[in-house]
């Protein structure tokens, strides 16, 4: 008798089980149904007019369209990129939260100060964008080459200043300071827009920035470009060689992505991403990148997220290599 009573709680433990799990998925699926409900926001790493910020607003303003509701932006600058992600896993994680997430506050930035989070905290949409960086000076700079560049941070005492708004820019310098044994000094800024104000007013000697935030002011003749930091040369500047062109063996990537906190629903996950996809599509948003100089390139959630966990290992073992961390 006791055992038929054993078996028979065990049988209504098991129904009472899979009757909560299927009312659970019944629920999500209800959820995705009807989602989004509301306004989206999107939270922004960086700060306003620059390219990030440029076309983060143009990919949410497109995706509006698919999704049916307003995508408000937001933006939350500091900790080199990461107060805004840290922003954005804070809330309530029931997908009307979106964040833009850039490859270096996830892959490089938590090796070098300490952050609440790591690749696997989140659900990537998708990437949507490369960075091109140039190495520039001022147009009345005495430097014409990087070599120029070098030679005078080695000779200088305290060293040459440069202005960068976050990694993988300060790469560029901290290899170069290994491989030539220059000095150069880190004034770190909030956005594009900063490291420009900085370069042009003569507080620093150079920076590595992004083209989109470059591009005005090389057009105008009020700054040069002394290399390309990336693998390739850059539209603007077609003459001038890349770094490992010119011998150095430095180049730097980073992409711009968008993502989610990791508890946000798979079916939600999946209206998203189909929404961003369509909208890397739209045809306004296509011409800011190329009006902003971002090469726009998809890559799926999936796979951002694969590049993002592999970076994130690649660059602790690279920055061991460099002496950055121990």
């Amino acid at each position: 008798m006791k055992k038929k009573i054993k078996v028979l709680m065990v049988g209504f433990l098991c129904v009472c089980l899979m009757l909560t799990l299927s009312t659970g998925c019944a629920q999500d699926e209800e959820e995705a149904a009807v989602y989004p409900e509301g306004p989206i926001t999107l939270i922004v790493n960086y700060g306003g007019g620059g390219g990030t910020d440029l076309t983060a607003r143009a990919i949410a303003k497109a995706a509006e369209e698919h999704l049916g509701v307003p995508i408000s932006v937001v933006n939350k600058t500091g900790g080199v990129g990461t107060t805004g992600i840290v922003e954005m896993l804070n809330k309530k994680p029931d997908g009307y939260s979106v964040g833009i997430v850039t490859y270096s506050p996830i892959a490089i930035v938590p090796h070098q100060m300490e952050v609440p989070y790591t690749p696997d905290d989140f659900k990537y949409i998708c990437a949507y964008g490369i960075y091109k960086y140039g190495l520039a000076v001022k147009n009345d700079s005495p430097y014409e080459t990087v070599e120029e560049l070098i030679e005078a941070a080695k000779e200088s005492e305290k060293g040459l200043s440069y202005g960068a708004s976050g990694y993988p820019q300060p790469f560029v310098y901290e290899k170069l300071s290994k491989l030539e044994g220059a000095k150069f000094i880190h004034i770190p800024t909030q956005s594009g827009t900063e490291t420009n104000t900085v370069l042009l007013g003569g507080h620093v000697e150079s920076v590595v920035a992004i083209m989109s935030d470059l591009m005005p002011f090389v057009e105008s003749g009020e700054m040069r470009i002394l290399a390309s930091a990336s693998s390739d040369r850059l539209d603007i500047a077609p003459d001038v060689p890349t770094l490992v062109e010119q011998g150095y063996g430095v180049e730097i990537n980073s992409y711009m992505g968008i993502a989610v906190h990791k508890d946000v629903s798979d079916e939600k996950v999946e209206v998203l991403r189909e929404a961003f996809a369509k909208a890397f599509e739209d045809e306004e948003f296509q011409d800011i990148m190329k009006k902003s100089k971002i090469p726009a390139k998809f890559i799926s959630g999936e796979d951002y997220g694969q590049l993002c966990k592999d970076g994130y290992k690649e660059s602790e073992e690279v920055m061991r290599e460099m002496g950055v961390i121990d």
